[in-house]
């Protein structure tokens, strides 16, 4: 990424406790997918979401975020410094790849459904447009479908995601479709 790039100031103005740190994370992501098909792109990108989802979420959070039980009674949780969380994850990741998209300077333009899924995450108006009209073609089946398959990208849209929304529970069942596939 130049020191002018597009990805550097969009990081600026979305993450602007952290843009230094993130402008990094996005090179390094950028050169592992930079030369990769949609496919590898799209795994590459899953995996950094599971990662991160880790990272930053810890084991307490991801059960939360799915839905499962929480540990033991007797340590308590607090549920606002988790929604702080998981709200940072959402946001973290879907800049993370808004950034490397803007750096790789992608067209705006959708030609399967991976490639649809990646720019729906997104935090670009262009990117999320392109998604919409490749959708109205072809349905958000091949969408969900590319979901299921991707339980780093269904964390990352769970998070987004409002409490109680079709969107959430799409998410949540992608998520376990996906974990019981490669199990």
């Amino acid at each position: 990424m130049s020191e002018s790039s597009s990805a550097k100031r969009f990081l600026q103005r979305v993450l602007p406790d952290s843009w230094r740190f993130a402008h990094h994370m996005a090179i390094d992501l950028r050169r592992q997918i930079e030369y990769l098909p949609w496919r590898g792109r799209v795994e590459a990108f899953d995996t950094y979401f599971l990662r991160q989802a880790e990272a930053m979420l810890r084991p307490r959070g991801l059960t939360e975020l799915v839905g499962g039980e929480l540990s033991a009674p007797g340590e308590p949780i607090d549920r606002r410094q988790l929604e702080c969380r998981i709200g940072r994850f959402a946001d973290w990741s879907r800049a993370l790849v808004t950034a490397v998209l803007l750096d790789l300077d992608e067209r705006p333009e959708v030609m399967a459904a991976e490639q649809g899924l990646t720019y729906l995450l997104t935090r670009d108006l262009a990117f999320a447009k392109a998604a919409a009209v490749w959708t109205t073609f072809h349905g958000m089946s091949p969408i969900e479908g590319a979901l299921r398959r991707l339980p780093g990208y269904a964390l990352v849209l769970l998070a987004a995601s409002p409490s109680d929304t079709a969107e959430r529970f799409m998410a949540r069942d992608a998520f376990w479709t996906a974990v019981m596939t490669r199990s």
